[in-house]
């Protein structure tokens, strides 16, 4: 029970870091319907921009400001020169998806040129262990849990109770509606994919800071369980992304504490497989179709 309940604590904050991403992934796919391979790279821009800061600085305030910022740039530009561009041409979704996919290796490879493709650590302390309830958290990992949190509870609070909230929900719903509305659907997505890219790309922080070392490609590794994340809780619903995250991130922590961590992708393959073929539209939706449609 004991090794359980330690299991339980990692895997809450593996789901901590996962929910962040999935929903910012989500926030991406509801207001464009493109799902962005690129996504994995906002985390790992993020990742590289507080690497870079904190060396420079020592400060991991600072740090993870830098990976928030670096992370809403990169996804606004995304946005603007690839997915906006395509979509005001009348492109099909599926070109725009593969588009993504050619940014997503284009950034890697820049990475790789500016960095090399060797491994970079952290140097921020972790913090000694310490009890909460049954859990054993480091601080680093209390920060994580407690950051989540909070930017989960702002982004509620954003989407649910403000006008940008509403315009957000608009246009997820029916971007020809909103037009006819006077909702302005291509400032209001730019705006969501600056939002999705300022929580990607401090995921991206506080996942590189929870693994100690990551290179050009840790990004793409982790995107396949934020998409088995995003899909199982209904892609372009936010907060059923937020438990699926939580599902999917303390399932992966139990098959690598009980199984071995290696299987951990090939396991997040096997949910989304199995997602895809009976939940199509996600665990928390009754529709029947395709989230790929």
């Amino acid at each position: 029970m004991h090794e359980a309940l330690l299991t339980l604590g990692f895997g809450i904050v593996t789901a901590a870091i996962l929910s962040l991403s999935a929903v910012a992934f989500t926030l991406e796919y509801s207001v464009t319907n493109v799902a962005n391979l690129a996504h994995g790279e906002i985390l790992t821009v993020g990742a590289y921009a507080a690497y870079l800061v904190h060396r420079g600085t020592g400060n991991a305030i600072l740090a993870a400001l830098a990976a928030a910022g670096a992370g809403a740039v990169l996804a606004w530009a995304i946005h603007g020169a690839v997915v906006d561009r395509f979509l005001r041409r009348g492109i099909a979704t599926m070109a725009i998806f593969i588009a993504t996919l050619g940014v997503s290796f284009l950034v890697q490879n820049a990475l790789v040129l500016v960095f090399g493709a060797a491994n970079v650590a952290y140097t921020i302390p972790q913090g000694e262990p310490r009890h909460v309830g049954p859990f054993l958290w480091t601080g680093t990992e209390l920060e994580i849990i407690v950051s989540a949190l909070g930017i989960t509870g702002a982004l509620y609070l954003v989407i649910k109770h403000t006008k940008f909230g509403k315009s957000l929900r608009a246009v997820s719903q029916s971007r020809d509606l909103a037009r006819a509305s006077g909702i302005s659907a291509h400032r209001v997505a730019a705006a969501t994919w600056l939002l999705a890219g300022t929580v990607a790309g401090y995921a991206g922080f506080i996942l590189a800071e929870s693994v100690g070392t990551f290179n050009p490609y840790f990004g793409f590794s982790f995107f396949l369980i934020t998409l088995t994340a995003a899909v199982a809780g209904g892609l372009g619903r936010p907060f059923s992304t937020l438990v699926g995250a939580i599902i999917v991130g303390i399932a992966l922590e139990f098959t690598g504490g009980y199984i071995s961590a290696s299987y951990e992708l090939a396991f997040a393959f096997a949910i989304l497989a199995l997602v895809v073929l009976f939940r199509p539209r996600g665990l928390f939706n009754n529709a029947r179709r395709s989230v790929f449609e």
